[in-house]
């Protein structure tokens, strides 16, 4: 009986009748309808839950890493099963390829989204610049239209856009880079930010004894540091010590040679072979995986009663904050299995 009760709900829920493909309309559609969907509780079906959509924004530093790509299959993944509506990816690096923005719309066309929008930062970080071999690959390699970096909608007016179109408190922006873009939204729209934005999840700073400033601080340390003392709502920071052993990509070879994201593994490399030989790890997916899902009691432990704080040096620590809305997120899973949920939704094909 209950196997019969969830093939018709799930027919229910994908009925042409009542599926809008996003590739067929100029613009995403609007819902405030409650979605229902099946959670992975490692045996593959999980129980049935019923939950609005999350709302996300991702600001990612497409460039260096393929974490990035790996971290937008997902998402598109957790979209196609209703966990999460896409409202915008925006890039917060100014590539020297000037790609970034191209290997974003391939993978975002791939996964049948192709008018999600999509902004650059005009003028934040110069720190840490590279020349991406696997964002040149997937402008040139697979669809997209939108143009070089440059030229590309600017990241700050696609905010703007974005975010005026959502209900007061019900965005999460998952901000996987520099903290550019989002210091400077906080500068110029701050009465914006309070009204729309719910939650900031940052993979960001590290929270265990670190040698040299992690990477996504150190690109932007400025604008980190204004986020960590002047950002109004709920942060939720996760540190390089949470996905550094969680290792993914290798089980891309699995999906078709025309998939972008396989092609980015098949680029990038990690420990000096392709990141798709043996994976790499998932920093990027693990705040994006959190941004949706939330907190689980088998995955992540919650500090809370604190604030994070940025030194000169771009350094970042954990300080008592009794009145601080901000959250260290700690991994308390084995990474084996934090690994196997991310990229079973990497691998996922496309719905549409």
């Amino acid at each position: 009986m209950k196997h019969i009760l969830s093939l018709a709900i799930t027919a229910l829920l994908y009925s042409p009748m009542v599926s809008v493909d996003a590739a067929d309309r100029p613009a995403p559609q609007r819902s405030n309808a409650l979605v229902m969907f099946f959670t992975d509780n490692g045996s593959g079906v999980g129980p049935l839950k019923t939950k609005p959509p999350v709302k996300l924004i991702l600001d990612t530093d497409m460039s260096g890493d393929a974490d990035d790509a790996g971290t937008l299959a997902m998402l598109h993944a957790m979209a196609d099963r209703g966990e999460c509506e896409l409202l915008a990816t925006i890039v917060n690096r100014a590539d020297l390829t000037k790609a970034s923005a191209a290997a974003v719309d391939a993978i975002n066309t791939y996964y049948g989204r192709p008018n999600l929008p999509i902004g650059t930062d005009k003028v934040g970080p110069t720190a840490l610049q590279r020349t991406s071999l696997y964002t040149l690959g997937l402008r040139d390699g697979f669809p997209n239209d939108i143009g070089p970096d440059d030229l590309a909608p600017d990241a700050l007016d696609v905010y703007r856009r974005v975010l005026a179109a959502e209900p007061d408190g019900s965005v999460t922006v998952c901000s996987v880079g520099a903290l550019s873009n989002l210091a400077e939204l906080w500068r110029r729209e701050p009465l914006l930010v309070r009204a729309k934005i719910r939650r900031l999840v940052v993979m960001g700073g590290q929270f265990t004894a670190a040698k040299k400033p992690e990477t996504n601080i150190a690109t932007h340390p400025e604008a980190a540091r204004l986020v960590a003392a002047e950002w109004p709502t709920e942060i939720v920071w996760q540190g390089f010590e949470v996905g550094n052993p969680v290792i993914t990509g290798e089980a891309l070879k699995r999906t078709p040679v025309g998939n972008p994201v396989r092609r980015a593994f098949e680029l990038r490399l990690f420990d000096k072979r392709p990141s798709i030989e043996g994976g790499q790890p998932s920093y990027d997916q693990a705040a994006a995986f959190y941004a949706v899902r939330g907190v689980n009691s088998e995955l992540w432990s919650e500090q809370r009663g604190g604030r994070v704080v940025i030194d000169e040096q771009g350094f970042s620590r954990w300080v008592a904050d009794a009145a601080s809305p901000q959250v260290v997120v700690t991994r308390i899973c084995v990474p084996e299995l934090l690994a196997g949920k991310i990229e079973a939704l990497m691998i996922a094909p496309p719905a549409n």
